[in-house]
């Protein structure tokens, strides 16, 4: 599991860190970041698994930045908020932003490890990619066979176009940039160039009919990258 802290307090991202230290399985790594814009660049680059995100930050707010993960990120994954603020009115507006838990401070660490693990229980992280038949309108992701049917017909795909589709149907509606695409389907160390996932995907919208004709859109968002969208 990778977690991702945004707190600009150097005392206060450190004792998050430290209070994470133990918690989890011995693959859990947490990266801390000080500025929103650092959080936002990470972004580009890698995949987090969970975000603790703080109120008050020097570069943004933080309930705007929360807000624009989810509605310009497509981000889906939980989001735990901090802030040194208890008004119920403040939780309230915090929770309709899209954070999925608050946490106020003075942050107790048994508190916030139980409450990273009821999110990631949610979320159901820990279970990995899916494993049941996954299906959106005419499109079925079966990932026991490693195919993807349209209409009840499977499509004919290489191992690098199904990973892709796998990847893009099981997250609808979030954005991935073209480093982070390149970091989950190729291995972040892989030598190939950005250029080379434009070429996939565009194979990848003919093959499977994402221009929208069946109710989804693989969109490409300038200078960032891809998200496959429903339409109406």
């Amino acid at each position: 599991m990778h977690i991702g802290i945004l707190e600009d307090d150097p005392l206060q991202r450190r004792f998050i860190t430290t209070s994470l230290k133990d918690w989890g399985d011995e693959d859990t790594r947490v990266d801390a970041f000080e500025r929103a814009s650092e959080l936002l660049a990470a972004l580009q680059k890698q995949t987090f698994d969970l975000l603790i995100i703080d109120w008050y930050l020097p570069d943004a707010d933080g309930m705007h930045l929360v807000q624009r993960l989810r509605q310009d990120f497509g981000w889906t994954s939980p989001i735990l908020f901090i802030t040194a603020s208890q008004g119920e009115n403040d939780v309230v507006m915090a929770l309709e932003c899209g954070a999925d838990d608050f946490l106020t401070k003075p942050i107790r660490p048994a508190e916030l490890r139980a409450r990273l693990s009821a999110l990631a229980r949610r979320a159901d992280i820990n279970k990995g990619m899916v494993a049941e038949n996954l299906s959106f309108g005419p499109y079925t992701l079966a990932p026991s066979s490693h195919s993807i049917l349209l209409n009840g017909q499977a499509i004919p795909l290489t191992s690098r176009e199904y990973d892709l589709a796998a990847l893009f149907l099981s997250h609808i509606g979030q954005l991935f940039s073209r480093e982070h695409i390149l970091e989950i389907i190729w291995g972040i160390s892989a030598d190939i160039t950005t250029r080379t996932i434009d070429t996939h995907l565009s194979r990848l919208r003919k093959k499977l009919a994402f221009g929208g004709q069946y109710g989804l859109r693989l969109k490409s968002v300038y200078q960032y990258g891809y998200r496959l969208e429903p339409v109406s």
